[in-house]
């Protein structure tokens, strides 16, 4: 295809004003086939796992640069606000196909600052959710009335009630948010130690073996107060922490999981397979302490996949892994703009297939996706990927928002009493 005959404005941005200013030129871009079509690395082997957080199947996207943190409690009037079918949280991306009327109100807040707030409906579908996610669009092009573009979320913040709009399901509209910080958290015993011996042997740390480390003179510390240690244990970042991450070794490889206590919350309901309910507990809990406790309770019972029409059972939490370096569960988005967070599993059941394989926009390069739907009401479940080139040769990727999450077991008192005691074994030192 000549050049002249298929043309895109990419859009620049110049810092270093107070008014950003923008320009537009035009570059030759590629089919959405050709990207399809490319070869993968030797064409064999293991799948490069780098390559789905790419969203290669965007096509060529330019760089709009940028990070962007806002102040904590900075209220921005008339934010464009995006509705989709899911919550993406701090660190992780949201791909998005716009198109035909949305085009053009999307270019001109995009050239105001290139940021945009994620917006879900709560716990009662009829409403919008008080809390929602700053997005900062970092890669975009377009082209024949579509935009193509990828963001990353930077930061939590507050729909403020007066400007939340009647209807949830409206696709675009504009809010004033307030945007919400994360408390620095110290330890509860930070200040209650001298400054002498702090410096011989603390008692807190900021990673579970620094604080192991000196346990013993922790306990003695600890016993001039009228609470047991565990207490305070169960106050300190590097101990939740450490307490998740090998809960999640049950499902995860743990030196994947991040080891910072806030990536690690946000990492936590990004990845896990937790209820829409959940999830927005977790994005409302005000400082990365709450969030982790919370996560740890959650991560108490046991799950399944199941269908979210018929209830019949899809896939167990144990067929749960990672084809993305982001995990095992990514946001993609279809040709009709229609995003989908999906779930990566290697089995799954109750399934039919419906169509013939295609390469087509395929969101896992040299794989091809054919649609999977319930067998018990025809419902649409996800897709089947296959490749005869790379390992593993199938796996099953099913979209979040046709599935519901099945509590199957809520650990009981004399449960939790002796996960309770294990913990504290781990506390001990001889």
């Amino acid at each position: 295809m000549s050049e002249e005959g298929d043309r895109r404005p990419r859009f620049r941005r110049y810092v270093g004003s107070e008014n950003s200013l923008y320009s537009v030129e035009t570059s030759s871009a590629s089919s959405e086939s050709d990207i399809d079509d490319n070869p993968e690395s030797d064409g064999s082997g293991e799948f490069d796992k780098s390559l789905p957080a790419t969203h290669r199947y965007l096509g060529k996207l330019d760089n709009v640069g940028g990070y962007t943190i806002l102040d904590e409690g900075q209220v921005i009037p008339g934010m464009l606000a995006i509705h989709t079918n899911t919550l993406v949280f701090p660190g992780f991306t949201l791909p998005l196909v716009l198109r035909d009327f949305e085009t053009d109100q999307l270019l001109e807040d995009i050239k105001k600052g290139y940021m945009f707030v994620l917006i879900s409906t709560g716990k009662v579908k009829t409403k919008l959710y008080e809390y929602g996610v700053i997005m900062e669009v970092y890669e975009t092009s377009a082209r024949r009335g579509v935009i193509n573009l990828k963001a990353k979320g930077r930061q939590r913040c507050e729909i403020l009630p007066d400007t939340m709009t009647r209807n949830p399901w409206a696709r675009m509209q504009k809010l004033t948010v307030k945007i919400l910080g994360e408390p620095n958290i110290k330890s509860p015993i930070s200040n209650s130690q001298l400054q002498t011996l702090r410096a011989r042997r603390t008692n807190f740390g900021s990673d579970y073996k620094s604080l192991m480390r000196n346990y013993k003179y922790r306990r003695y510390h600890l016993s001039q107060y009228p609470y047991a240690s565990w207490v305070y244990d169960h106050n300190e970042l590097s101990y939740l922490v450490e307490l998740i991450t090998d809960n999640l070794a049950k499902f995860y490889v743990k030196e994947h999981l991040p080891q910072d206590p806030t990536s690690l919350s946000y990492w936590f309901v990004q990845n896990y397979q937790l209820t829409h309910e959940e999830r927005l507990d977790i994005l409302k809990c005000p400082s990365v302490l709450e969030r982790l406790r919370l996560e740890l309770r959650y991560l108490n019972m046991k799950r399944s996949l199941i269908c979210g029409r018929c209830s019949i059972e899809i896939a167990n939490q144990s067929d749960v892994f990672a084809m993305s370096r982001e995990g095992v569960q990514s946001n993609y988005c279809n040709p009709g703009g229609q995003v989908y967070e999906t779930i990566t599993v290697s089995e799954a059941q109750n399934y039919t297939t419906v169509g013939e394989p295609s390469k087509q926009f395929t969101w896992f390069p040299g794989y091809a996706w054919t649609i999977i739907q319930c067998k018990c009401c025809t419902g649409h479940l996800g897709w089947l990927f296959t490749s005869n080139n790379h390992h593993p040769e199938r796996f099953f990727g099913l979209a979040h928002s046709c599935l519901d999450i099945k509590k199957i077991k809520l650990m009981n008192d004399s449960d939790s009493n002796a996960v309770e005691g294990d913990e504290s074994k781990q506390m001990q030192v001889s």
